[in-house]
């Protein structure tokens, strides 16, 4: 459990400074920087199977995956949902909205447990009523001082609570998952590079062709690590973790790349904290309860 926790810890500070990579590629085109994002992060999952002599492994699942319909087909819908997930945050940090990423993160959680009730049928504890409550009026509260939906803090918890829904009915073990993920994506990005992209590799400086390359590296090590945690310790514990992830990138964008953060925008994120607050309490209380009922 502990070992867990603390790989849990490392995936979520990993994904929480992660915007201070991004911002370093700020001066590349978006649809570029994720594209390169994608192929690195396939040819290192790759390189990963065969440094790690996994490669039956992979062909056996994949071999698998192919011969089940109804699986492939939620594979695919995955990899374009996550590509959009990347896609929309690599933007987000490249233009000054690392702090409306950071709220659409902390509102993935809730949204999770809303597609969960909506599409699965699961019954909602009063304290998630509640949380969710709350969330929703913070939300709320940032579109009307904004004057408009906050597309970004939107876009980020549907394509990623979206894409975790989907997920639950794959059987792939999570490094395949993210091995078939990009290579279904890879073709369309190879398409777009050589055809559409405004640039060439020989337009960007060293610094940048060094850190596209490392994308594929900075993208796996935090995704493997939280699939380790979660053979370690049980979702429910290191979903607790996950807030940790906003909350860094809140204060890098607040004090790492100086966003405006008004006085006034505070009442709609106190909302998304209190909304977490009694999520995080219920949670634990709900553990509690069920440890007792099998004692």
């Amino acid at each position: 459990m502990k070992k867990g926790l603390l790989l849990a810890f490392g995936s979520y500070i990993a994904w929480g400074f992660l915007s201070i990579f991004w911002k370093l590629l700020s001066g590349v085109d978006a649809y570029e920087v994720f594209s390169y994002r994608m192929m690195s992060t396939m040819l290192t999952m790759l390189l990963y199977f065969l440094l790690f002599g996994r490669m039956n492994k992979l062909k056996t699942e994949v071999s698998g995956l192919l011969a089940n319909k109804s699986e492939l087909i939620s594979m695919i819908l995955a990899s374009f949902l996550i590509s959009i997930n990347w896609l929309v945050f690599i933007y987000a940090v490249g233009h000054g909205q690392a702090t409306a990423a950071s709220l659409g993160y902390y509102i993935n959680p809730l949204f999770s447990v809303l597609l969960a009730v909506v599409f699965l049928k699961e019954n909602l504890e009063n304290f998630t009523k509640i949380s969710l409550a709350f969330a929703l009026l913070g939300v709320l509260i940032l579109t009307v001082q904004s004057g408009h939906l906050p597309i970004v803090s939107i876009l980020l918890p549907f394509s990623f609570g979206t894409y975790g829904m989907i997920k639950k009915n794959v059987t792939l073990s999570s490094d395949v998952a993210v091995f078939v993920e990009t290579i279904i994506v890879t073709p369309f990005v190879l398409i777009f590079i050589l055809f559409f992209a405004k640039h060439t590799p020989s337009d960007y400086t060293v610094y940048q062709i060094i850190y596209l390359i490392l994308s594929g590296i900075i993208t796996a090590i935090p995704l493997l690590l939280f699939a380790e945690a979660l053979k370690q310790a049980p979702l429910n514990v290191v979903g607790f973790v996950q807030y940790v992830s906003p909350t860094i990138q809140l204060a890098v964008a607040i004090f790492l790349f100086h966003e405006t953060f008004k006085l006034e925008n505070l009442y709609g994120f106190a909302a998304i904290w209190l909304a977490i607050i009694v999520f995080i309490i219920g949670q634990v209380m709900l553990m509690k309860k069920t440890k007792n009922m099998v004692k």
